[in-house]
């Protein structure tokens, strides 16, 4: 089990030291995002005044009654696309996932990582921009996820037989990002966010998660390319995508209709050109996921008595959330249309309430139990300090999988 993490880990180093380099990705105008038109642009950064947003794709192929989904993956992004994605995924017949481990090796957040450099820069990141963790949110226990990577054995094979190693790959990739940066600096390009590097600065005056966040958003599209292992890809693309596409075929052949591909991003353009060129798909559909807001707003942080007011909010909508869930499973489970907090409040389980929690947030608004979109499952809403419903102050926790 030391080799399955230790190879995880040296697999993933790759992908979180591209967040440090950068490397040039295919040119914005010969990608397009048209429902039927290919090369498709697989990550897109959308500025917009002070802020913006980072877009992964979602993208659909069709071949025959076969529909087959790529969908664009970042290893850390906002919650509330991880969640959006696990009501997606419950759709398919089959979601093939990429992950670097034994067979069918299924992530869960009491997974053991040990003493993990990339878990604790990982987390570092996440915890600065205010980010969730991928292998954190998304479900992969869910019944139709199909493991479909390299396992550590068959990643060091095509290694070995590639006559590659993880420090020459490294060498390799940042080479190139220092000579593009060269290419860009001698034509006179700027970048699109200029940052000074000033963090502790930044951090200072409460600008520090959004000026981080903007500079990884503006960049991802290349930091992908790269987490990928350059333009030539290899084992950590190539490799990895082709076996990605065995498991396609098997799923296929048993029957599969709805397939879902959940890789890096990066991956996806390989991913596309086979369907296309090799497999005999057409594309018929492509849209946006919001990964990252980049919104320019206060950080809370600075505003110590609002931290505390807001965790205590998380803490009261964990509570609710789990009861929510319980009632809606073994009340109204033929219903769609969400219970209040007075419904649970009411309903009765082995002589108490179902849940004796408070009704109202710290801020005094009721709080909100809400189906989700494209899902039977039920999510609890804050409406925040401001008590308006859909603002960037909302807190939002969908209930809880399993028991």
């Amino acid at each position: 089990m030391a080799d399955h993490r230790r190879m995880r880990t040296l697999a993933s180093w790759l992908a979180t030291f591209s967040l440090l380099a950068t490397a040039v990705a295919a040119q914005a105008s010969e990608l397009t995002d048209a429902p039927d038109k290919t090369p498709s642009d697989f990550v897109r950064f959308v500025k917009e005044g002070a802020g913006g947003h980072l877009d992964t794709a979602i993208t659909t192929y069709a071949k025959g009654d076969v529909r087959v989904t790529l969908y664009g993956a970042v290893h850390i992004a906002d919650q509330a696309v991880y969640e959006t994605l696990n009501d997606r995924f419950a759709t398919c017949d089959a979601l093939l996932y990429e992950l670097v481990g034994p067979e069918n090796y299924r992530p869960t957040k009491d997974r053991e990582t040990g003493f993990n450099p990339l878990a604790l820069l990982q987390k570092g990141l996440k915890t600065s921009m205010e980010l969730s963790f991928q292998l954190d949110v998304i479900d992969y226990t869910a019944p139709n996820f199909v493991h479909a990577d390299m396992t550590p054995q068959e990643f060091s094979a095509s290694m070995e037989k590639n006559g590659e190693s993880l420090l020459s790959i490294m060498f390799q990739m940042m080479t190139e990002g220092m000579q593009k940066q060269r290419e860009k600096q001698e034509r006179g390009e700027k970048p699109e966010i200029e940052f000074d590097g000033d963090l502790v600065k930044a951090f200072r005056t409460g600008q520090g998660r959004h000026m981080l966040r903007l500079a990884f958003a503006s960049q991802m599209e290349e930091i992908e390319t790269m987490a990928a292992g350059g333009k030539d890809g290899g084992t950590l693309l190539v490799g990895r995508n082709e076996k990605c596409l065995t498991v396609l075929a098997r799923e296929m052949a048993a029957g599969k209709k709805r397939i879902g591909i959940y890789y890096g991003a990066a991956h996806l353009a390989h991913m596309e050109k086979r369907l296309v060129e090799d497999l005999g798909f057409h594309k018929v559909a492509h849209e946006w996921l919001v990964a990252w807001d980049c919104t320019p707003r206060p950080d809370v942080k600075y505003d110590r008595a609002l931290v505390l007011l807001r965790q205590r909010c998380k803490e009261e909508l964990a509570v609710l959330a789990r009861a929510a869930r319980d009632y809606r499973r073994e009340v109204r489970s033929e219903s769609a249309a969400a219970a209040s907090v007075q419904d649970l409040a009411a309903a009765q389980k082995d002589g108490a309430p179902r849940y004796a929690g408070p009704k109202q947030d710290p801020w005094g608004h009721d709080y909100v139990i809400e189906p989700r979109k494209n899902s039977s499952r039920w999510q609890v809403r804050s409406l925040g300090q401001d008590g308006t419903r859909g603002s960037d102050d909302d807190l939002v926790l969908q209930e809880p999988a399993g028991r």
